[in-house]
């Protein structure tokens, strides 16, 4: 991911060489985001999660390589996360790891909050007198803001007669272990349409590479997770 990054930075220089036309503009709209995927074992936990829906916006600025293709830098203010319901079957005490006889449940909040570099390719497929479409694809290097964690559990504990106590746990954080970059895919498209002022409707997926370390309860081991986000942005270029 890092190497496509680089790749269409490279090209970048070639058509800032070559003095392509630029245009520049702005965007603003809605992220739905989650996380999704673990590197952990199955059995040890279940996680279920739920989209965070968030604020994405910033600038961009456009060279035209030709008449259909041209390259797009972008710096987006952009709203991540996820809520999670995790179910954890083990727990690790004193080195020793030990199945819970009633798993513990976790409900969590993670918001991520990103300044996002996107680096793209824009394609024109279809150019019409009133509109054009184009598809998009990229790369994207996001330096993390700001992020909260918050924390709603319980932990159920053997009573001796047969039934269990459960333990209520809270617990929050800024989320400073999380890593502070991240790299993404970035595919979608855009239509624009050709009036005075011109406007695009842009819809894209953003698929995080690198894994973060979510933290749940102190007890138990961060979940490793992606960030994901869709995004229906309204744009303008001058």
């Amino acid at each position: 991911m890092r190497r496509v990054f680089l790749l269409l930075m490279l090209f970048a220089g070639i058509l800032l060489y070559a003095q392509a036309p630029a245009s520049w503009g702005t965007k603003a709209g809605m992220n739905l985001s989650q996380h999704y995927g673990t590197k952990g074992d199955e059995g040890d936990f279940e996680v279920k999660t739920g989209l965070r829906p968030g604020f994405v916006g910033g600038a961009n600025l456009d060279f035209a390589a030709s008449e259909i293709l041209s390259l797009g830098f972008e710096a987006l203010y952009s709203m991540k996360g996820s809520y999670q319901t995790i179910t954890i079957r083990y727990l690790e005490i004193h080195g020793v790891v030990e199945e819970l006889e009633k798993p513990a449940k976790m409900r969590v909040k993670y918001f991520l909050d990103y300044f996002e570099l996107p680096v793209l390719l824009k394609l024109k497929i279809m150019d019409k007198p009133a509109w054009d479409m184009s598809v998009i694809t990229g790369s994207a290097m996001s330096l993390k803001l700001k992020g909260y964690h918050d924390l709603d559990g319980t932990v159920f504990f053997p009573d001796g007669n047969g039934g269990f106590d459960p333990i209520r746990i809270r617990e929050n954080s800024d989320l400073s272990s999380v890593n502070m970059f991240d790299y993404s895919l970035i595919y979608g498209g855009a239509l624009r349409l050709k009036s005075r002022i011109p406007i695009s409707l842009e819809y894209r997926f953003t698929l995080g590479w690198d894994y973060l370390s979510l933290p749940t309860y102190q007890l138990f081991d961060p979940v490793q997770l992606r960030n994901q986000t869709w995004s229906l942005m309204l744009s303008s270029t001058f």
